[in-house]
């Protein structure tokens, strides 16, 4: 029986479909948010720490990877639960995914050795991404964490904090830079949810169905990294997909961080009763083979 992450849009999909997978109920953690702050501006109570720590172990290096061609474009609301389910059931993970580094104590995401190697992944940032996708999952921004779906980010940072903190940066330290950006308080993660889900005809119109529609405007959610437990909307009404890229007194970094919900993965979230993992890779699934169309 397939399990659907979107509260708000159960009702459209009775008889259809439910959640996309069955957790493991013995797991289960307190949902960072209900609809409201827990406690705005202060880190979440609800991470058992010890235990994820376990859980993000150091990857192996023959451990099976997501790859670009698991997915396809332009699917139904329907094949998209069914790819879900597949995904977060299978042995494979996202490709370069951050683990718990025992020697340092830290959580650590891979980055080439010419950028500065691995980047820190801040407990800022896990918990705020966390609070994302709860509440995206609550509101109907998304239906689920992966690739098709919310699966990745861009950045937002002020403008004054980037000329002042990150600009001058030089290739060779992009990894301390990133580690600095993922605990920032100032920073904001753009997700554009509804990556692979067919809303448009071949004319570029909207097809006429009510779930659709909402994911198309509702497709660029906005969340904050300061324990705000807060998501906003931005709409591009000049882009046939409504994928934005701005925002007033922000400089726009295309190159953010890959999420996906996995059996076996690092970081919790909450869906009514269940508790459901995820990871946070800084590399997109890669090809399955040199020359595959992405």
């Amino acid at each position: 029986m397939l399990r659907k992450h979107g509260a708000i849009l159960l009702a459209l999909w009775v008889g259809l479909y439910a959640y996309a997978c069955n957790p493991n109920e013995s797991e289960t953690y307190t949902a960072a948010l209900g609809g409201k702050a827990d406690q705005a501006g202060l880190p979440s109570e609800g991470m058992n720490w010890a235990q994820i720590e376990k859980r993000c172990q150091k990857p192996a290096a023959d451990e099976p990877i997501i790859y670009s061609d698991d997915f396809q474009w332009g699917i139904s609301a329907e094949a998209m639960a069914q790819s879900f389910e597949k995904i977060y059931y299978a042995d494979k993970r996202l490709s370069g995914r951050a683990y718990y580094d025992e020697e340092t104590r830290q959580y650590l995401l891979p980055n080439d050795d010419s950028q500065g190697g691995p980047v820190v992944l801040s407990p800022r940032l896990i918990e705020n991404v966390r609070r994302h996708i709860e509440k995206a999952l609550l509101r109907g921004y998304a239906d689920y964490v992966f690739f098709p779906d919310m699966g990745h980010s861009h950045l937002f940072i002020p403008e004054d904090r980037w000329e002042e903190e990150y600009k001058s940066t030089p290739v060779s330290k992009m990894s301390s830079m990133y580690s600095r950006l993922f605990d920032d308080p100032e920073l904001l993660v753009l997700y554009h949810t509804a990556e692979q889900l067919q809303m448009l005809d071949e004319d570029s119109e909207l097809l006429n169905d009510r779930h659709l529609r909402w994911r198309f405007f509702t497709r660029n959610v906005v969340g904050d990294n300061a324990y705000l437990a807060r998501i906003d909307l931005l709409h591009e009404p000049t882009h046939s997909s409504n994928t934005s890229r701005k925002l007033a007194g922000h400089q726009y970094h295309g190159s953010g961080f890959g999420i996906s919900a996995n059996k076996d993965g690092c970081f919790p979230y909450v869906v009514g009763e269940f508790t459901y993992w995820f990871d946070i890779s800084l590399s997109d699934p890669p090809p399955s083979e040199v020359g595959v169309d992405f």
